[in-house]
């Protein structure tokens, strides 16, 4: 695409009632930037570090910042591009910033699509493996000027539309591999608090991680959510570790939300913490 529009927004967390505090768009023409937009409203006398969205207001139903949004998009009329497509994309048309049928695409399935021998393809990952940068600071801005510069070194030449392709259901279970099942609630016995952060969430894992598979699972399930071994059609994220395989393929193709194991932990305050019995 010469023409596009790249977005990152900051949402504090995972549900989609829980608001958009920060916006940034940049307008793309031939790999290079031309306008850009943002939005966000800082909290007075905070302190504290400012990323994914602390710092900010919630702005998700503020009419003046929502019409600001709009009103660009009118203007330029381009297809949005963002890194974690299907989760900007949901927050965009949940809370009417977008129509269901505006055109989204997402660089992370562009970027696989163009270099498939990486072992990660989080947009932290590729910017420190292209030198871009020592790590993303998850905030709007910041990261979309790191995808900017991340695309106009790859410049992918296949763009496919989020939630236009289909996946045939399986069949049942054809792998000879034993399923890793968590505990029930109940017999959890992680170090870590019980929430509903990830209520409503259906969460599968794969890839390589730090950390154990199950333990994993038993955080998603501590947080409020369910476990799915496979991706079908119940599947709302993704999280991957290294050397993710089908299920990463399937995933971009469903247009799930997808996040990389070290950022599924941050998002959670989990990082660097003691998660055992």
């Amino acid at each position: 695409m010469n023409k596009m529009l790249l977005l990152d927004l900051e949402t504090q967390t995972f549900p989609v009632e829980s608001g958009i505090y920060e916006v940034a768009c940049l307008v793309i023409e031939d790999y290079q930037i031309v306008d850009k937009l943002y939005l966000g409203k800082e909290i007075e006398g905070y302190i504290g570090e400012k990323k994914w969205g602390y710092g900010f207001y919630d702005i998700s139903k503020d009419d003046e910042y929502r019409n600001q949004f709009q009103t660009f998009l009118e203007k330029y009329q381009y297809p949005i591009v963002a890194h974690n497509c299907p989760y900007d994309k949901k927050f965009l048309i949940y809370y009417d910033w977008v129509a269901e049928n505006y055109d989204f695409y997402c660089s992370m399935r562009a970027i696989r699509m163009e270099i498939s021998s990486l072992d990660s393809y989080a947009l932290s990952n590729l910017v420190k493996h292209y030198g871009i940068a020592d790590d993303t600071d998850h905030n709007a801005m910041s990261d979309t000027l790191n995808l900017y510069k991340l695309i106009k070194i790859i410049q992918p030449r296949t763009w496919l539309a989020v939630g236009t392709a289909s996946i045939k259901k399986s069949s049942g279970n054809r792998g000879w591999r034993r399923k890793i099942l968590p505990r029930s609630l109940d017999e959890i016995d992680l170090n870590i608090d019980t929430t509903e952060i990830l209520a409503d969430e259906s969460v599968c894992f794969t890839g390589k991680s730090q950390y154990p598979r199950h333990t994993m699972q038993e955080i998603a399930v501590k947080n409020g959510a369910v476990i799915s071994n496979s991706i079908t059609s119940k599947t709302t994220m993704l999280v991957v570790g290294l050397d993710a395989g089908s299920k990463l393929d399937k995933a971009q193709e469903k247009g799930i939300y997808i996040i990389s194991d070290e950022e599924f932990m941050k998002r959670l305050n989990l990082a660097n913490s003691e998660v055992g019995a």
